[in-house]
């Protein structure tokens, strides 16, 4: 366990819970963007201002409504002549911003942690079903993240359907990384050839285990190692834990911990009902906890 100087850590714990702890002096300076639009109306309200609305809305989990009052008496607290943008406004405006998504992190991380998690967006909760029994169909999307090694912050994040494999999508996730990565860390669901020729391609080292019953083809080396480590001490569970604490391997659980934090602080359901709005959704969740990690470390 690394080292933390506790007093401080319980003071970062705290400041989550102000009022104006997702306010940005910068983004208050661009409540009318400089630019504008070629055709139409010009927009009346930057993308950062709405970003930071829909960030509130997140961290304080306040429907649209609540959300257009609880800024409006934010910024008179705060004594700023700021128009506020109406709940329809920003509920329309945060589906166009699925075509502006922020980036993540400027980190350039040496070792990296992908993996998957399910997030309910439609359905019933679990009491309900164990006791009841399902009445209506429950609908998941899938949530890809690529966390940094080191910092446990997110560097790469997509949303996909349920059914999606997280093969197909690492692609995608791995194109958010910086191009130069020592070691990618996966679970089984990575072993897969065009995985493993990525992380080549990135001059990194996949550390993927193979399945119980895998062979070497002897057209990937660090595979083939893999295998004959796990074979050697003995091909069980046990086998797979030594050859994880033998390799680097078992870091993979951080990647279990942003999930789990993500889901405490977030809920495992997500508001949002179209695919546009829910990659926006899913995109500042991520920010904040990144925001939330920078501001303890």
């Amino acid at each position: 366990m690394r080292a933390r100087n506790w007093p401080q850590y319980n003071k970062y714990l705290v400041q989550r819970g102000s009022l104006t702890f997702l306010i940005d002096p910068k983004v208050m300076k661009t409540l009318v963007p400089k630019d504008k639009k070629d055709r139409g109306r010009p927009l009346e309200f930057s993308n950062q201002f709405i970003e930071m609305l829909l960030m509130i809305k997140i961290h304080f989990r306040l429907p649209y409504r609540q959300l257009e009052g609880f800024a409006r008496s934010l910024l008179e607290q705060m004594k700023l002549p700021a128009k506020m943008p109406t709940y329809s406004l920003i509920c329309k405006r945060a589906k166009q911003l699925a075509f502006c998504l922020p980036k993540l992190s400027t980190r350039q991380p040496t070792t990296v942690i992908v993996d998957a998690s399910g997030i309910k967006v439609q359905g019933e909760g679990e009491w309900k079903v164990k006791v009841h029994g399902k009445g209506r169909p429950r609908k998941w999307i899938k949530i890809h993240v690529a966390i940094d090694a080191k910092t446990q912050e997110i560097v790469g994040e997509i949303t996909t359907e349920a059914s999606v494999d997280d093969g197909k999508a690492f692609p995608d996730l791995m194109n958010q990384v910086p191009n130069r990565v020592n070691t990618v860390l996966g679970d089984g669901a990575y072993d897969d050839k065009d995985v493993r020729e990525i992380i080549k391609q990135r001059g990194g080292r996949a550390l993927i285990p193979p399945p119980k019953n895998a062979v070497c083809h002897g057209t990937d080396l660090d595979r083939d190692h893999a295998v004959l480590a796990i074979r050697a001490f003995g091909g069980d569970k046990t086998a797979k834990s030594i050859w994880g604490k033998l390799t680097g391997y078992s870091q993979r659980a951080l990647v279990e911990t942003t999930f789990s934090r993500y889901k405490k602080i977030f809920g495992d359901r997500f508001f949002s009902r179209t695919k546009d709005r829910q990659k926006v959704e899913s995109r500042l969740k991520c920010l904040i906890l990144n925001k939330m990690m920078r501001a303890a470390a």
